[in-house]
């Protein structure tokens, strides 16, 4: 996963409650303020900001520096937002302690250092900050500005995964399933996938679908795999599309329906998920839920291939790359499912 550390969930749209819990302003210019948020007259908000901020007002840099962060009533200037975080951060702002650790992990408006991200997302993290504490562990977990250290990873994510962040509590999952060491512990990575797929977090959802389907941390269930498999379909996963266009196949869950799984295949494949594209091709060599076509089968498997299945690439190899044979031998078929990627 990329180093995105929510700049956009939880700094770049300036809300009410946001003003009332970062303002500290006189009451005539929070209630002028305050007015102006509500009536999306960012440009007013600005201007009242930018002299509170003039004014020395620590929260006030904060809040003027994410309308700058976003261009909103004013020329987006990430520079001079990253240059407000941190003259916030330092006379200790919160808020402005996160964002200005997140601009450094993400190079956003400053040069990006890690180690300086780490120093300043401490801060606002042990304050308690659930995205710095967040943040923090995805650190941690990929060694970035600090030495990669699963614990502390978990330590900080399981912090905010209780204080309810969804994503915190997908990756405490994701680590918990997929750790090497004495951590590993499937009930563990079963409940948090749970917490997070109950507020619609997309990845959680496929992976809690891949654990009933599995039967890890939970009885093997098709029906239940299946039934978030679609929720996570439904906004767009394309791991989930394979997953289903597989259960579809194998009839797991659901009636089996090859027409179903070449139309989940196809969905995922065309969103560029290799291990669908690689399915498809198969199915068009096999000629199953489709009328047989090699030249197709042939341009999946490159594509796969190209996005590093390998399956595809193994059959490639073998076939010289001439998938395009008089008798085609059936293809090794993909059984297992997909996990989404840490997120």
């Amino acid at each position: 996963m990329k180093l995105i550390l929510v700049l956009i969930a939880a700094l770049f749209f300036l809300s009410a409650p946001c003003v009332d819990n970062c303002l500290a302003a006189e009451e005539k210019d929070l209630s002028e303020i305050q007015t102006a948020i509500d009536r999306q007259d960012y440009a007013k908000a600005a201007s009242l900001l930018d002299k509170a901020a003039a004014a020395g007002n620590a929260e006030a840099m904060y809040a003027l520096g994410v309308l700058m962060l976003e261009g909103k009533g004013v020329k987006q200037d990430k520079t001079r937002a990253a240059q407000l975080f941190r003259q916030a951060a330092e006379k200790g702002d919160i808020s402005a302690q996160y964002a200005y650790g997140a601009a450094l992990a993400s190079g956003t408006g400053v040069r990006r250092n890690y180690r300086d991200a780490v120093r300043w997302l401490t801060k606002a993290a042990e304050q308690g900050h659930a995205q710095a504490q967040y943040s923090l562990g995805y650190l941690y977990a990929y060694g970035r500005g600090v030495g990669k250290n699963e614990d502390t990873a978990m330590d900080w994510y399981g912090r905010a995964a209780n204080q309810g962040l969804a994503e915190a509590q997908y990756s405490l999952g994701w680590l918990y399933l997929n750790s090497k060491g004495e951590n590993q512990d499937d009930a563990k990575a079963a409940h948090w996938f749970s917490r997070a797929a109950d507020q619609d977090h997309v990845k959680a959802q496929n992976n809690l679908a891949y654990m009933y389907a599995e039967g890890r941390g939970f009885p093997q269930d098709a029906a239940k795999a299946v039934q978030w498999y679609n929720r996570a379909a439904d906004r767009g996963s394309a791991e989930a599309m394979y997953n289903l266009g597989l259960m579809y196949e194998q009839g797991r869950g659901v009636p089996q329906d090859y027409n179903k799984a070449v139309e989940y295949y196809r969905k995922s494949a065309e969103k560029n998920e290799a291990a669908a594209q690689y399915s498809l091709g198969v199915m068009y060599e096999q000629g199953t839920g489709v009328t047989r076509n090699l030249g197709e089968a042939n341009r999946w498997y490159k594509l796969a291939a190209q996005n590093g299945d390998p399956n595809a690439k193994a059959l490639l190899r073998e076939q010289g790359t001439n998938v395009s044979r008089p008798e085609a031998k059936p293809a090794p078929k993909k059984t297992k499912h997909k996990k989404s990627a840490s997120g």
